[in-house]
């Protein structure tokens, strides 16, 4: 008899057990992850040579960086104008994953070009970024 009631207390402490853990478990995966969200906009227009990179919301207390011009890739000038916007932008991309941004998706467009074929008013590039929050 005693064999017996030593085993079904043994039984219901592991029974017990699993579920308090068990419970402990689904109560760390249920809960949802929730994200801040981030935009870094480049705008080019290569009529008024108007290049920037805006950052909403404002990051390290910069909201819109000015760019140098790129438009005219013909010539040295504008190639080295570019080289210094893309270190520029990686720059930025790097200190904003090493504050815990993730990249999760890219798109550019062109605005402005009306008819189709005409050459667009300005470019725009837009990188959202995630962080989950704290």
């Amino acid at each position: 008899m005693q064999r017996i009631t030593y085993f079904l207390r043994s039984c219901c402490l592991g029974a017990l057990l699993l579920l308090v853990f068990s419970l402990n478990a689904m109560a760390q995966v249920s809960q949802p992850v929730t994200y801040e969200f981030m935009t870094i906009s480049l705008v080019k227009s290569p009529y008024k040579n108007d290049c920037y990179m805006l950052l909403t919301p404002a990051f390290q207390g910069k909201a819109e960086v000015k760019l140098d011009e790129e438009y005219n890739l013909a010539s040295d000038r504008y190639r080295a104008n570019l080289q210094r916007n893309t270190a520029l932008l990686n720059t930025t991309l790097g200190e904003l994953s090493a504050a815990g941004w993730e990249l999760i998706n890219v798109q550019a467009t062109e605005i402005g070009a009306e008819p189709p074929g005409l050459q667009p008013t300005a470019t725009l590039t837009r990188y959202l970024l995630r962080k989950a929050k704290s």
